[in-house]
């Protein structure tokens, strides 16, 4: 693909296209085996998702609802909900899913609402070591997040776009209602 300049930035832009084509064909091969297993993952994952359509390549997103439908013995249900669990008590559970520890972990996805109609009864918040391996589950009881100001606006270029979710890992710990089994080996690699 080559990328149009006007002539005036044309002589001012240094390009270096074949410091990109090399990258990209160094990792072809790895993208190649990365989409590969991708797509052997979304097959098995299909299998516990009681029919719902797993959309897109958002492997993080697909672990933490069927993680909590299992746990919870619930059914997934279709997107156009504000939760993505639904259990036999009738629970509409909201499940925001964080991997690795970088800054950011314990923040949710946007949130649309919180109150008013069709909201949520609770909230999951599950989190994935580096490695997809499942670290913790916590689950809250939505009017309880709610009556205790746990959403928070969130605001982009000074103007309100949606709500958000912050965990506390310190102050959070009573509403863990799962810890994972596998210890993850998320050593450093050498180069």
């Amino acid at each position: 693909m080559r990328i149009k300049l006007p002539m005036v930035e044309r002589k001012s832009v240094i390009t270096n296209r074949r410091a990109v084509k090399k990258m990209e064909s160094d990792f072809k091969p790895l993208f190649d085996s990365l989409f590969a297993l991708q797509v052997q993952i979304r097959g098995k994952l299909a299998r516990y998702s009681n029919g719902k359509s797993l959309k897109g390549y958002e492997l993080v997103g697909w672990l933490g609802e069927i993680y909590v439908k299992l746990l919870f013995a619930g059914e997934l249900v279709d997107d156009r909900y504000e939760h993505d669990v639904q259990t036999r008590a009738g629970w509409r559970i909201s499940v925001k899913t964080r991997k690795g520890r970088n800054a950011g972990w314990k923040q949710s996805s946007p949130i649309p609402k919180f109150d008013g109609e069709g909201c949520p009864t609770h909230l999951a918040f599950v989190h994935l070591h580096d490695n997809y391996s499942l670290d913790r589950i916590w689950l809250f009881n939505w009017g309880h997040l709610c009556e205790t100001m746990r959403f928070t606006s969130k605001n982009v270029r000074g103007k309100f776009r949606s709500y958000i979710f912050k965990l506390d890992e310190s102050n959070d710990k009573a509403f863990i209602v799962y810890e994972g089994s596998i210890t993850p080996n998320l050593r450093k690699q050498k180069k």
